[in-house]
């Protein structure tokens, strides 16, 4: 029997690792059974005939709000070419209220609810021997009608699931790999899905440091921890990050975690990681203690922010906030201020997301309660409620856009901050609802735009803002030069340079003991390969950045494709003075 496991995952650089559990969960018994992963970008015609050339009997599809939508269609077409597969849906988008699904699909024969591993494998073999799976706990699958089987308990010995990526790590190239030490979250937070489920699971630490160091010995460039909230047990991940910094090579892990819960012995631990080797993602959803405790996620704000200012101030891990707009009782002016909160710790990345009413969530058995309007159609994010409206929720949209367009990136970092703290008297909300209202008048949102036209059109917008002013124009300026290796400005900055700027640089480019501190790869190369790598820009900024009197040298130095250039100041007599 040929089982194909197969999803569209958002993004080519994501991995499923439900598909992976189920392989290896079942490739004992069932050895002819493959993966295939698509995305949602790619055309449903082309996934069609992929699906079809592998002739399996057997399509298991694992179904989320972002691909519901086009598996229905290709589950459709799969029926009309190939009447004889069986095709089964998992995953959270079909786990709740799957006879309605079944009803509203007849192309799929059976639906695996929640936790996967085990009715697979039983209803495999059921496939197998064409015996009806009326014994088997946690389907609901169709015969002359749709019979909805108990629900499976949990379970219980994690170790029991076989480790997923065993000899299989070549088909995850290029990807990111997710792994998971526990299952479930002790948090009850009523719009996700996780609170369905009640109590924390873990896999053995024995099994956890067994996978790890394979994982790291396979130099893997990033591991995604899925566990909802890994420091929930701390003395369990303080053991697993030191094992990480005493076993990796190059591998980053990314981890959720709950920031009220660090301990002062465990901010000490963090002072102390590896620059780089850690990823911290950390849900705030709202600083508002009202919206907060009606969604049943109570948090000390507080110390959530004094502990993130500390891990800011250590400055070795990567900080991601999340906040959630839409939470009962939150208005656009009170949601202002939570942004602002979170806004003020600079975090490398803010996510401002959107409450989607979840299929099975507490929160949309609640959403008469509340006035809500959302999408009936996934993702089910919400369209307004009683405290705040669509087009207020549309504003919100735009800056997030913003957010994820020009503070994510660090494209224009120095720009931002001097400019909200001088400009705005720190009220970044005002900053970026004031850039959106001017963006969205030149229908900014409605089109793709070029990284120079974003530098151009930014630079327009704090013209129209604060007039002419140098300083601003040298800030955006310099911030383009740190992350674009291009010879030409944008056409709205006014180069500064002398006629003899090539002279200048070149003669800095044969002085072999500034390219031994500067360029030691380059050593031994000539100037003109040299050049390459590095512009001269004259800016009104002195070492420190701050406003000078007369144009600085300013040499940027491109090592490294992709990341922000490295500076020096330049004189012919000493050609380096490092930022």
């Amino acid at each position: 029997m040929k089982i194909l496991l197969t999803t569209l995952n958002a993004k080519f650089i994501h991995s499923s690792l439900a598909l992976a559990y189920l392989k290896a969960y079942c490739q004992s018994d069932f050895t002819d059974i493959q993966i295939r992963e698509y995305t949602i970008n790619e055309p449903t015609t082309n996934i069609l005939a992929d699906i079809y050339s592998c002739q399996p009997d057997v399509i298991c599809f694992s179904c989320y709000i972002w691909n519901i939508e086009m598996i229905k269609i290709l589950c459709a077409d799969l029926k009309q070419i190939m009447p004889t597969v069986t095709i089964i849906a998992g995953g959270p988008e079909v786990s709740y209220d799957a006879e309605t699904f079944l009803n509203e699909n007849p192309a799929i024969y059976c639906v695996v609810r929640g936790e996967g591993e085990a009715a697979m494998l039983e209803l495999l073999h059921c496939i197998r021997k064409q015996s009806r799976p009326e014994n088997i706990l946690g389907i609901t699958y169709r015969e002359d009608s749709i019979i909805v089987n108990a629900d499976r308990p949990l379970i219980g010995d994690l170790d029991t699931i076989p480790f997923p990526y065993e000899n299989e790590l070549i088909h995850y190239r290029n990807r990111t790999v997710y792994y998971e030490t526990s299952r479930g979250c002790p948090f009850h937070c009523s719009y996700c899905l996780s609170s369905t489920i009640k109590g924390v699971r873990y896999f053995s630490l024995q099994r956890v440091k067994r996978d790890l160091k394979y994982l790291m010995d396979n130099h893997l460039p990033e591991v995604k921890l899925v566990d909802r909230t890994f420091n929930a047990d701390e003395k369990r991940a303080k053991e697993i990050m030191a094992f990480i910094i005493r076993h990796n090579h190059i591998t980053k892990f990314h981890c959720e975690i709950d920031a009220a819960l660090l301990s002062p012995d465990m901010l000490l631990f963090l002072g102390e990681v590896p620059a780089g080797m850690f990823d911290f993602e950390i849900g705030i959803q709202s600083t508002f203690p009202t919206a907060l405790a009606a969604v049943n996620r109570e948090r000390n704000w507080q110390k959530q922010s004094r502990n993130i200012a500390q891990l800011k101030q250590y400055g070795n891990i990567h900080i991601h906030l999340d906040l959630i707009a839409g939470l009962p009782y939150e208005d656009y002016q009170r949601f202002k201020t939570s942004f602002n909160q979170v806004y003020d710790l600079k975090p490398d990345v803010i996510q401002l997301g959107f409450l989607k009413l979840l299929k099975g969530s507490l929160l949309r058995d609640q959403s008469q309660e509340y006035g809500y309007k959302f999408e009936q159609k996934p993702p089910y994010q919400v369209l307004g409620n009683h405290y705040i409206s669509y087009p207020e929720l549309m504003k919100l949209s735009q800056i997030e856009d913003l957010i994820s367009r020009y503070y994510n990136t660090g494209m224009v970092s120095n720009f931002l901050n001097y400019t909200i703290a001088h400009c705005y008297q720190g009220d970044s909300f005002a900053f970026w609802e004031r850039l959106s209202a001017f963006l969205s008048e030149r229908n900014f949102f409605r089109f793709g735009h070029k990284r120079e036209e974003e530098y151009t059109l930014l630079y327009e917008f704090i013209r129209q803002e604060q007039g002419a002013d140098r300083h601003l124009a040298e800030l955006l300026k310099f911030d383009y030069l740190l992350n674009n290796r291009e010879r030409n400005l944008p056409a709205v900055f006014t180069s500064h340079n002398p006629a003899d700027v090539n002279e200048v640089l070149y003669a800095c480019l044969k002085d072999q003991s500034f390219i031994a501190r500067m360029l030691p790869d380059s050593v031994g190369k000539s100037p003109r390969e040299i050049r390459r790598l590095v512009h001269l820009e004259y800016l009104f900024l002195d070492g420190t950045g701050k406003p000078s009197a007369e144009p600085v040298p300013l040499l940027f130095i491109y090592k490294t494709p992709g990341k922000k250039a490295e500076t020096a100041r330049i004189t012919l007599d000493e050609p380096m003075d490092k930022w």
